[in-house]
């Protein structure tokens, strides 16, 4: 094939670190997410509907960044780009995932460090999550419209520096991804498709510190996230493999949770990991990092002065979950998670016949130091 005829737009890689229980064990191509979406009924009010979802479905749009060549009228994507970008982010996120190896976040010195790469995937994710058909975010349209502007309007300049780069940054413009722009501002289809292709593109190119012509990423990061603080990292207490009745994170189609107003941002990686950070509060980045867990005995990070490790009650992480929950639904109607609804009703069963267990600590205990 010369194009990918359904292109994703959320990774199946994050979909599969939400997997449902019931598919927990199985190829990792037969895996599927709960998908709960939140629909208002005149006579009901909100109804919460819960789908078993393949994840080769899920965040999946027909024909998207598919351009025609040209030259030879043929159709073309960018899924080789993402495909590069994707496994690089992905090996990044195992690493915390299913090694914690949580002190890298501490290091920020050059370019692509860690926590530059989560910020940029948090953006580039809300750019791909406007063409998710599972979004149901008020203004998606708009945004993506005023994304876009920028290109529209100047496409003409950017086209010619695309195929006639300056001197200074000519040398810099020779690898496959340069091929693939020069490719996509030179295509037949619509302007505004060709637009939205080279955004993608763009980002992917800041990503690896490429010059791009508008440096979109870096300025929506930087006025994003100045002065972003690493709180809190949270860990259910569960292992990744683990099934039945537990505390899960969920993710939605903009994957970050994100409140301007107050500051601050979650970042849930898997249905048992979720990075909590404060925006603007700080006047220094982090030293350490404080990490809580239902159970650090599940944690395999190494002892280190620079992590301090809590116990935790489940009340306290179902709290954490729930908020996430909460933004989640509130930004798009839709939620990605292990559980189906009957799952969250047997979890909650337990808790309610074990109180002892569930609710203690009362506070966070410091337990590794």
């Amino acid at each position: 094939m010369s194009y990918t005829k359904n292109q994703h737009v959320i990774s199946r890689w994050i979909l599969r670190n939400f997997r449902s229980d019931d598919t927990a064990t199985l190829d990792r191509d037969k895996k599927r997410v709960w998908t709960h979406t939140v629909y208002h009924d005149p006579d009901k009010g909100n109804v919460l509907r819960d789908i078993p979802l393949p994840i080769a479905s899920v965040g999946m749009k027909k024909d998207c960044f598919t351009l025609s060549d040209g030259e030879t009228g043929c159709k073309f994507d960018i899924e080789d780009e993402l495909s590069v970008y994707e496994k690089k982010t992905s090996d990044l996120f195992n690493s915390l995932v299913k090694e914690h190896d949580f002190e890298k976040l501490l290091e920020v010195e050059g370019h692509d460090y860690p926590l530059e790469m989560l910020l940029n995937y948090a953006v580039i994710q809300v750019v791909l999550g406007l063409h998710n058909p599972q979004n149901k975010s008020e203004y998606t349209h708009e945004i993506l419209e005023y994304f876009t502007s920028l290109l529209l309007r100047d496409f003409e300049i950017i086209r010619t520096q695309v195929d006639n780069p300056r001197p200074e940054i000519a040398a810099l413009m020779q690898g496959d991804l340069y091929k693939k722009m020069k490719r996509v501002v030179n295509s037949s289809s619509p302007k505004r498709d060709i637009c939205n292709t080279l955004l993608v593109l763009f980002m992917i190119a800041e990503c690896e510190g490429l010059p791009s012509l508008i440096n979109f990423l870096p300025t929506i990061r930087n006025t994003l996230f100045r002065g972003i603080y690493v709180e809190a990292i949270y860990h259910t207490g569960y292992e990744f493999d683990a099934t039945g009745p537990r505390p899960v994170f969920t993710i939605g189609p903009n994957i970050m949770c994100l409140d301007s107003e107050k500051g601050l941002l979650d970042l849930p990686l898997s249905h048992n990991l979720a990075i909590h950070f404060s925006i603007g509060k700080h006047e220094y980045y982090n030293s350490s990092l404080d990490i809580f867990s239902a159970d650090p005995s599940k944690l395999s990070c190494k002892k280190s002065k620079n992590i301090n490790v809590y116990k935790v009650s489940h009340d306290y992480i179902d709290n954490i979950t729930s908020t996430i929950n909460a933004i989640n639904i509130s930004q798009s109607n839709t939620i990605y998670t292990p559980h189906c609804l009957k799952d969250v009703e047997d979890y909650l069963a337990l808790q309610a016949n074990n109180e002892a267990f569930y609710r203690t600590p009362e506070a966070p205990e410091l337990v590794i130091t």
